[in-house]
């Protein structure tokens, strides 16, 4: 994470001002380092020099690599600490960056990039690498002078720190040498900051502006929508509002006369149900009767006259005349039986289909109460009421008829 990506983290974050006041004092009393920072970009962007500074160098003593990878570990910590904490309440930030302390204020013998003695390690390893070890640990402060290399090496040490000039190298030169590093460091970091800040100025001001003339024209652009919206809702609204009062007034209309005519219909629902049952039943009387007539008159025209005219008549002739008038009105008597049943049966018949019929008619009429473009005016509705509540023709009368309906009624509502 770059620095400028730090800086965007912290304009995000719930407690900016938390990441610009924090202060930290960084102190490695081995190569007379001491800085303090106040914020957290200032930090990073110190220990991202420091990274950088080291891939400049090159190669470099095997005893300076723990430094360089202490700042690419020290990078790596405050980039996590940024990315998962930059919206945290300050109190966690607190509690979180107590632990960033401790790692940033360790100082295990580091040493920065641009230190003096740090020119002096490198210088020396491409010199005299077998003197590196003994001058390391000498300016760290631990003296292992055990074979000549070490002792030569803490003794070059010893004149880098205390003398003006040796055969290795000019300490006063290296000092100059490293003030003109960080000088020219710090320039390129002032210049590249300032150009930072000069381009976020500059896309802050166009993203400004865009962002003006985007909201001017979703302004208007909704505007325009929310008056076409609000015309047709408004229109709609009406539409529905007369609808729906015309609809209701249909509906308490058809409601009403449902009402007035649910019993009837009930009434000749059942009624029709009734008729039925009767006409079956007499149905099956009637073919009870027919069958055992027919059975009874073919018993006496098949059996009966042989054993009549062998006993009964053998002796008394005229008594024929008795026996035929008794068979004849047993005959009408069945002929009559038969006639009763039947128009008992199809009087029921008929009755039923005149109450289905009228109950039909009575949904029929409810049916165009319902429809929206149906008008049905008082002398129509005279008319369906009229042919409903009629006198029924029970079809044991002498002339037969239908059931009343109020066929011109019908075609008339029919071919509107």
């Amino acid at each position: 994470m770059t620095t400028i990506e730090v800086r965007n983290k912290i304009t995000e974050s719930k407690e900016p001002n938390w990441f610009n006041s924090i202060e930290i004092t960084i102190q490695y009393p081995h190569i007379n380092f001491l800085q303090k920072f106040e914020g957290f970009s200032s930090i990073h962007k110190f220990i991202c020099q420091q990274i950088e500074g080291w891939e400049k160098l090159g190669t470099i003593p095997r005893e300076l690599n723990t430094s360089k990878q202490h700042f690419t570990n020290l990078k790596n910590r405050l980039d996590n600490f940024i990315s998962n904490y930059h919206q945290q309440p300050e109190s966690t930030l607190n509690n979180y960056w107590r632990n960033e302390i401790k790692q940033l204020q360790s100082n295990s013998h580091f040493f920065t990039y641009d230190s003096p003695v740090t020119d002096f390690l490198v210088e020396l390893q491409g010199k005299f690498p077998n003197y590196v070890v003994g001058a390391y640990h000498y300016i760290i402060g631990q003296y292992n002078f055990n074979t000549k290399d070490n002792f030569t090496g803490g003794l070059l040490a010893y004149e880098f720190q205390l003398k003006d000039h040796t055969e290795i190298v000019n300490r006063r030169n290296k000092e100059k040498s490293s003030i003109s590093r960080i000088r020219n460091d710090f320039r390129n970091q002032l210049s590249e900051s300032e150009k930072q800040l000069t381009e976020h100025l500059a896309n802050a001001n166009q993203d400004y502006e865009s962002y003006v003339k985007q909201i001017d024209d979703l302004k208007k652009e909704k505007e325009e929508l929310f008056e076409e919206w609000y015309g047709k809702a408004q229109t709609s609204f009406n539409t529905f509002d007369s609808d729906s009062k015309e609809k209701l007034s249909n509906l308490e209309e058809t409601y009403f006369r449902k009402l007035q005519l649910s019993k009837p219909a009930r009434y000749w629902q059942r009624k029709s149900t009734k008729y039925y049952t009767d006409a079956n039943k007499m149905k099956g009387i009637l073919l009870w009767v027919v069958g055992l007539s027919s059975l009874f008159l073919a018993l006496i025209l098949i059996i009966s006259p042989k054993w009549i005219f062998e006993t009964v008549f053998s002796e008394n002739k005229a008594a024929i005349i008795r026996w035929s008038l008794v068979f004849i009105t047993l005959i009408s008597l069945i002929a009559f039986t038969v006639r009763a049943i039947t128009k008992v049966m199809f009087s029921s018949f008929h009755l039923a289909r005149d109450a289905e019929e009228r109950h039909t008619l009575t949904f029929f009429y409810l049916s165009l109460l319902a429809e929206k473009d149906s008008t049905i005016n008082d002398e129509d509705r005279k008319l369906i009421l009229q042919s409903l509540f009629s006198r029924a023709e029970t079809g044991l009368l002498k002339d037969d008829s239908g059931p009343t309906m109020p066929n011109d009624f019908i075609g008339k509502i029919m071919n509107k």
